[in-house]
């Protein structure tokens, strides 16, 4: 493999690790911001790394496999391994870029079964800066190595599949609401602070109250307590949990407030529910239709 990098950066904040003796399924090579001169060019005849780049500003040039494409502002691009990479910024419009190159059997594999190896370019990715953002932050974290490499695969993979759902048309804030779906689900048995469930999806609580707003008419908070009563709703119908068990597996400090909380929702008790609930949700449903 032949390697060229000239001196290129009026200014550069980068994370590099060395390679193991046993590669894993994913490793980092390096991770970081760059702040691109006239004089940036990579050049790689046959690249051992999968190169991931979110352009904060600018514009530039990316040649690959007999291929050419024009990434600016927004726009993340995906170089895989094993080919030849040339890549250089507009000298009059420079880049600003946040980036990750990775390696191992499990970063190309990914590419290969999401259908995205020949992807290269994804314009209008904005959304996506977050997950690089918070990727290089990881990198930078004084934890073991062996946890970094672990947290920044799942970020790797979340990217993926954002860029896959990307490609296949689907609507950016559903996956939003899914990934806090999911959250939710998955901390079903702790209470949530409406800053941990923005943070779940890397947005606001503004933006994340307008979101779940706009699909279901309800406020992020309201939206939560429905998710944790229509748990409960599942509980005291499928299983002999005490409601006080049932409350502390939905991570409720006490079943009073429990019991308080669900009647507000459903307008009647736990044990009330209990009894009936079948009967009160066929209603339910009698008159939606």
């Amino acid at each position: 493999m032949q390697f060229m990098m000239e001196p290129v950066f009026d200014y550069e904040d980068v994370k590099s690790f060395v390679r193991p003796l046993e590669l894993p399924p994913f490793w980092i090579e390096m991770a970081g911001v760059s702040r691109c001169d006239e004089r940036y060019r990579i050049i790689r005849k046959e690249s051992h790394v999968v190169v991931c780049e979110y352009i904060i500003k600018g514009s530039g040039t990316v040649h690959i496999n007999g291929q050419t494409y024009y990434p600016s502002a927004g726009d993340v691009y995906i170089l895989p391994e094993y080919y030849r990479h040339e890549y250089y910024t507009e000298p009059s419009d420079p880049w600003v870029k946040i980036f990750f190159n990775v390696y191992g059997s499990g970063v190309s594999s990914l590419l290969k079964t999401t259908g995205l190896k020949e992807q290269i370019l994804f314009t209008n990715c904005e959304e996506l800066y977050p997950l690089f953002e918070a990727f290089f932050a990881k990198t930078k974290e004084s934890i073991p190595i062996s946890e970094i490499m672990e947290e920044c695969y799942t970020l790797y993979v979340r990217l993926l599949m954002r860029l896959y759902n990307k490609v296949q048309g689907i609507n950016k804030s559903s996956m939003e609401i899914q990934m806090l779906r999911d959250f939710i689900e998955q901390n079903i048995h702790r209470e949530l602070t409406i800053n941990e469930m923005a943070a779940a999806i890397f947005r606001s609580r503004d933006y994340t109250n307008k979101l779940v707003k706009n699909h279901y008419n309800v406020s992020l908070y309201a939206y939560y307590i429905n998710l944790r009563i229509d748990k409960a709703k599942a509980l005291l119908q499928h299983t002999s949990l005490s409601v006080r068990e049932i409350s502390e597996r939905l991570g409720y400090q006490n079943s009073q407030y429990f019991s308080k909380q669900f009647r507000s929702v459903t307008g009647v008790t736990p044990s009330y529910y209990r009894s009936t609930g079948m009967l009160i949700e066929e209603n339910k449903k009698e008159k939606e239709n």
